[in-house]
């Protein structure tokens, strides 16, 4: 298979993003017909309701009492849930938001599970006991073992480079990446002058050294440059690492940011190594987040007008929260179901466990707990997240066999997952998908929104599936029976330099009152252990101060 250069291959994805009706139309002639194209807008449409419903509210909106109000049920939202239940606490509502189980949601087309958004779960690290504790009381981690069937099978990972596939993503070891990964291992090791490790998750277990904190003030790239990292390779791995973390390259995300990815999630059982075992699921972290509803009992109702108030009975409701108003005595909360349903849950306590470019709208005004959009909301980066659904599988090249997490070096997305990877072992299945991430950092965020909005489907298409392609030539286009994108516009919060010192995260992060917050954003960037960690600790403050 002829090898595309870096300079052809970006310019065929960037390219994809500009072609116009001719350019479209000449492409179909001379390359097979484009599958199927499903585009996923998650919350756009609801949006969209909202907004236009917020014009005339009805007269006469009922109103309920309920103890506590989660809203979103995101990976914080859940584990508040999960809090709520390990304590005895059911008397609350879960409003689950324009998507069920937010990023971590998943889909099926057919026989076939696959992720639409965060597909593993890293083995919790020393300090993220959080997220063990989680693992056992979903049995996930019994007696001292994962189970077999969560743990990524081998082969892990691969690599496409330099016209061949090897078996690791870390394109080649030199003596500078040898160096490079020593580093690493000593910096994990690193501790503050308050003795916390200088790199930890959750992020709130890491040390306040300010000595190593002023890292945060200047990029990663210009670390690795302070530190003479100039391997072409080795850059082009620590800017898809921290891509696949936070959605944007070493030239964007803070030093510590960049560093805390290769030293936080150190384990008692490592040795040295730069990659780690992960738990995973054909539909990702959608399946994780379906066992803690299961483990919370909880009572689902498709629309408020299906709602009625059981008794001590956990509710999950298919709706959203339109409004949020701290009054003298509780928390209001508007909720909408975008059917024309409408209702007021008056509660002692809400956790808001929205990302907060959705709270700075909803929560009335929000700047009165010490974030102020303007000043102190984070940036955004954009994803898509692409399901290319195949019949049977498509054919490999010579080379190492396919794994479960598969890779371009110096490609423009993160490669691909296999949805069946877990189930191989049974034998080649009927029908897989391919899940492609493609963090878009190629332009400014709010310009690849606007592209992102403004593209017809099988420019998209194009932009998603280019990597792809240039593995296995478009002629793959011929197997596959969909192509299932799901765009992520305000995908996951990006740890730019300062955004350790940022004081509005701080101040809701400290905020204590009957309205809390709760997301991943609060620690500046998106990752499931940040999410749990907020979570479990504003649903721990409620119980608290029921007590």
């Amino acid at each position: 298979m002829m090898k595309l250069s870096r300079r052809r291959f970006l310019g065929h994805v960037l390219g994809a993003g500009l072609l116009g009706a001719t350019g479209l139309g000449s492409y179909r002639r001379f390359n097979p017909q484009t599958p199927p194209i499903s585009i996923d807008y998650p919350g756009m449409a609801l949006g969209h309701a909202m907004r236009d419903a917020m014009h005339a509210l009805p007269q006469n909106i009922p109103v309920k009492q309920v103890k506590a109000v989660i809203v979103g049920s995101g990976g914080a939202g859940l584990s508040a849930a999960w809090q709520f239940a390990k304590h005895g606490m059911h008397d609350y509502v879960l409003l689950d938001g324009p998507e069920r189980n937010g990023n971590n949601r998943g889909e099926h087309h057919g026989e076939v599970y696959y992720p639409t958004g965060a597909h593993y779960l890293p083995l919790p690290s020393l300090e993220s006991t959080h997220i063990e504790e989680l693992l056992r009381d979903l049995k996930v981690f019994q007696d001292g073992q994962y189970d077999e069937k969560a743990l990524v099978h081998a082969p892990t990972e691969r690599l496409y480079f330099d016209e061949h596939w090897q078996n690791t993503i870390a394109p080649h070891k030199n003596a500078q990446s040898e160096r490079f990964f020593e580093h690493m291992h000593r910096l994990s090791l690193q501790h503050g002058t308050d003795n916390k490790r200088v790199f930890a998750m959750p992020l709130a277990a890491s040390s306040l050294d300010q000595t190593w904190r002023q890292l945060d003030q200047m990029v990663f790239a210009t670390w690795l440059k302070q530190e003479h990292y100039d391997d072409e390779s080795l850059l082009w791995y620590a800017d898809y690492c921290c891509r696949d973390d936070y959605g944007q390259g070493i030239h964007q995300v803070s030093a510590w940011a960049g560093l805390h990815y290769f030293c936080a999630r150190t384990r008692l059982d490592d040795e040295h190594e730069h990659s780690h075992q992960v738990l995973t699921w054909s539909d990702g972290l959608n399946h994780l987040s379906e066992r803690i509803r299961q483990y919370c009992r909880l009572q689902t109702y498709p629309d408020i007008a299906a709602y009625r108030t059981p008794q001590h009975q956990a509710v999950s409701l298919n709706a959203s929260a339109m409004k949020i108003e701290e009054t003298k005595d509780g928390v209001k909360v508007l909720v909408y179901d975008g059917q024309q349903g409408w209702l007021y849950l008056h509660a002692q306590t809400v956790i808001c466990a929205m990302p907060l470019y959705i709270a700075a709208r909803v929560v009335n005004g929000i700047s009165q707990y010490g974030f102020n959009p303007r000043e102190h909301m984070p940036e955004y980066a954009p994803w898509l997240v692409s399901n290319f659904i195949f019949k049977g599988m498509p054919a490999e090249y010579s080379g190492t066999p396919l794994a479960w997490d598969n890779v371009a070096y110096q490609g423009q997305g993160l490669g691909y997952v296999v949805s069946t990877h877990q189930e191989l072992w049974r034998g080649q299945p009927p029908y897989t998908s391919f899940t492609a991430y493609n963090a878009l950092n190629h332009d400014t965020p709010a310009n690849v929104r606007h592209w992102l909005i403004n593209s017809r489907p099988e420019t998209i298409y194009q932009h998603a599936a280019a990597e792809l392609e240039s593995i296995y030539g478009v002629d793959i286009r011929r197997q596959m029976v969909q192509a299932r994108i799901t765009v992520r516009g305000h995908a996951m919060a990006v740890p730019t330099p300062d955004y350790l010192s940022n004081t509005g995260l701080q101040a809701l992060q400290k905020h204590t009152g009957r309205l809390q917050f709760a997301h991943s954003d609060l620690s500046g960037y998106s990752v499931f252990e940040e999410a749990c960690w907020w979570g479990k600790q504003k649903a721990l403050l409620a119980l608290e101060q029921w007590l």
